[in-house]
């Protein structure tokens, strides 16, 4: 009898660990896809690469004038890497909207989100570039959308390793959409503005870094 009652309390613990390593194990795939809604939101792995990509796409063309994306040492938090948004040279295209995208999954319906990431642009309040910054449906529809200045951040908390970094956020909601595009494109606002015979890389450039999506 004894053998007995000793089997059914072995048995119980055993089944108890089981379900509390199931319990852990499902907590941290939760967690895990919560948290990879963007991935290489920390542009590390674009860094690694020196700006190559199976992730995030670069919508550029540095030869033919139309801007140019590259990687960064540069970073707001931890580990080096942003991405670098430039023109380079004074015949470029100053109308072109170099930048980048990456298609993204797991969204919840009818959820309000918050997607953040960190602008540089030291060039103050005269700067000639912003961004645009936002989602797009799998029809192409703008979910949400701002467009960013240097001045607009000013104020706004600062990376810990660059200061420069400012976050930036943009509230939406997911509506009937799973799956979206995140956007974002720099643009010249007055190619006026720019000295033809100076450096127009560091006239032009931005830098991101930092890219979240969060339930509110």
């Amino acid at each position: 009898m004894k053998k007995i009652v000793l089997g059914l309390a072995v048995s119980s613990l055993l089944m108890g660990c089981a379900s509390t390593s199931d319990d852990t194990a499902s907590s941290a795939t939760t967690s895990a896809q919560t948290g990879s809604l963007i991935q290489d939101g920390q542009l590390t792995d674009f860094r690694a690469n020196s700006g190559s990509s199976d992730i995030w796409v670069k919508h550029a063309d540095k030869s033919a004038g139309l801007g140019d994306v590259g990687s960064s040492k540069d970073t707001a938090f931890d580990d080096e890497g942003s991405a670098r948004i430039r023109f380079v040279s004074a015949n470029d295209d100053f109308t072109a909207t170099p930048g980048l995208t990456q298609q993204i999954s797991g969204l919840a319906k009818n959820t309000d989100y918050t997607l953040s990431f960190y602008y540089y642009d030291n060039k103050g309040n005269n700067s000639p570039s912003e961004v645009e910054v936002g989602l797009k449906d799998s029809t192409g529809k703008i979910i949400a959308s701002k467009t960013v200045h240097a001045r607009d951040v000013a104020q706004n908390p600062s990376g810990s390793v660059k200061s420069g970094f400012k976050l930036t956020t943009l509230d939406f909601n997911s509506g009937s959409n799973t799956n979206a595009q995140v956007f974002l494109y720099m643009s010249i606002t007055d190619p006026s503005q720019i000295d033809k015979n100076g450096d127009i890389g560091k006239q032009t450039e931005v830098r991101v870094d930092e890219f979240k999506i969060t339930k509110k």
